[in-house]
């Protein structure tokens, strides 16, 4: 987000209904989220990207889930890319139809089968999906520090997925298991431990990792 007008999507719109919604005035809802009145308006104006921190106190302040406030966000992004003019294509690098060993060499040739992008590859709902930067190394060697997770809004995972997930305030990336015992969120780095959901703990599921990009230099 920001000031560019490509924004991966207009936060500042959604949250300016919302607040309208709950009948709210800007200084009304920065007093109830512990926030500053300039900061809320920038949000609105797209100025300012929210992190995940303040995501949660301007959802609880309108009641809420974060996820719903990513949602209408999305839709109206994609409302707005329906009706803009006309965009040149972008070019597509090709995609080469054989696959590479990654063990011995095998000398195949190869052909190019088809130009691709990388959205249309890894992205299936755009209008539910947001991108987020990876901290950390619980999630080692799945997920490295740095990686971009490519998240898709869902309420209702499976077991083995691996989800961002809001226990409480706080917002971590795990895998999903659902037992007799109640939710367990594992970690893939056996020097971490697993989460067991207490009932006193408020849980929300943002969303599922459908795809990580990762850049080498």
């Amino acid at each position: 987000m920001g000031n560019n007008k490509n924004d991966f999507f207009n936060f500042g719109k959604a949250l300016k209904e919302y607040r309208l919604n709950a009948g709210m005035s800007q200084e009304e809802l920065a007093l109830n989220s512990e926030l500053d009145r300039t900061y809320i308006s920038m949000l609105e104006r797209n100025l300012k990207t929210p992190t995940l921190t303040t995501l949660v106190k301007i959802s609880r302040s309108l009641s809420i889930s974060p996820s719903i406030l990513l949602a209408r966000a999305l839709q109206i992004e994609k409302a707005s890319a329906l009706n803009a003019p006309t965009k040149k294509e972008k070019y597509k690098p090709p995609f080469f139809g054989t696959a590479v060993s990654c063990g011995l060499p095998v000398g195949q040739d190869h052909y190019i089968e088809k130009e691709m992008s990388l959205d249309e590859y890894n992205i299936k709902n755009p209008e539910k999906t947001f991108f987020l930067k990876a901290a950390g190394d619980s999630m080692s060697p799945t997920i490295w520090s740095g990686d971009l997770l490519i998240i898709e809004l869902n309420s209702r995972p499976r077991n083995n997925d691996l989800v961002l997930v809001q226990i409480d305030n706080e917002f971590t990336v795990k895998r999903f298991f659902k037992t007799a015992k109640g939710i367990k969120l594992i970690p893939d780095n056996p020097l971490f431990k697993e989460i067991t959901l207490q009932e006193n703990n408020n849980l929300i599921i943002c969303g599922i990792i459908k795809g990580i990009s990762r850049f080498f230099t």
